[in-house]
């Protein structure tokens, strides 16, 4: 029996260069003798489309490209109610996943993993009222808003500091919402919120921020931020670092419905993206896929 692995990626992952690793990873696969399906097409729905539709020809899913690419393959393995064998090659700005289980950011030394599949992790994701998966980040409030001000052009260029030159611009600025989290086995709680940081794992973007909690998912809430903390959260938006801040403040759940209390709109952005808005309903999905990763993972 033949084994195909499919092999998805974002045309303008790594400044454009997505889709030559694409086929240099098809070439060292079939050095292998393993068969592959190209997989890119322009838009979101219709990569989700074509990944589900894929999916039952695949033994394995291989990902060229960021968080945001790897959240639409996520995202198409959920709605599908699929499990594959997942490898990344890292092409992104930030790469969360890949900084969090140790995998490789050279191209030719992901494929170079992939074709040898040293070890497998199994790794949970939150599931975003049912339908959107959420790899490594959901955010909202102030921080958010400051990713969203940064351009894509702007990261490449200047990398984190183009999101320090955000945040000096809006500290100061008084934007926390009362928004409630309605927990499964813990009740409601009402909390004043300036920025929500809420994650799959302990750590972010290679940073870990939270002592470990196994099958739950991570929230962090920043109450309110004034001059006063200026450089906690200047550090904050350099180094992710959340532990020794007094303004923090930090849940774990298996499941969480977030709603803003006061009615004004607030705007999620997912893996980096833009997404959703509130309200919203989060479940986290234990063991959802298993990863390809390096032995000492």
């Amino acid at each position: 029996m033949s084994i195909t692995y499919g092999i998805f990626y974002n045309g303008q992952a790594g400044q454009g260069q997505a889709a030559t690793v694409a086929h240099q990873a098809a070439q060292a696969l079939a050095k292998h003798h393993i068969q592959t399906q190209l997989l890119t097409t322009p838009g979101i729905p219709r990569a989700i489309a074509l990944i589900k539709q894929t999916l039952p020809q695949l033994s394995a899913l291989i990902i060229i490209g960021g968080d945001g690419t790897l959240n639409v393959a996520m995202t198409a393995l959920l709605q599908a109610n699929a499990s594959i064998q997942i490898g990344v090659i890292p092409m992104g700005t930030v790469n969360n996943c890949a900084k969090r289980y140790h995998l490789p950011t050279d191209p030719t030394a992901a494929i170079d993993l992939i074709c040898q599949r040293p070890a497998l992790q199994s790794v949970g994701i939150l599931a975003c009222n049912q339908r959107r998966a959420v790899v490594s980040s959901l955010t909202f409030g102030n921080l958010a808003d400051i990713s969203n001000e940064v351009r894509q052009t702007e990261k490449q260029r200047f990398g984190k500091l183009s999101y320090l030159y955000r945040a000096i611009k809006h500290t100061g600025k008084n934007k926390s919402l009362p928004i409630r989290y309605q927990f499964k086995h813990a009740g409601s709680r009402t909390l004043k919120t300036w920025f929500c940081l809420i994650t799959t794992t302990k750590s972010v973007g290679g940073h870990t921020y939270s002592a470990s909690a196994p099958g739950k998912m991570h929230l962090s809430l920043l109450n309110n931020i004034g001059w006063r903390q200026v450089l906690p959260y200047l550090w904050f938006a350099w180094t992710g670092n959340l532990q020794n801040s007094q303004s923090i403040t930090q849940l774990t759940a298996t499941d969480v419905r977030i709603t803003s209390v006061s009615g004004q709109a607030v705007t999620t952005r997912i893996d980096g993206d833009p997404a959703l808005k509130l309200p919203i309903e989060l479940n986290y999905l234990a063991d959802r896929f298993d990863l390809i990763v390096p032995k000492s993972v």
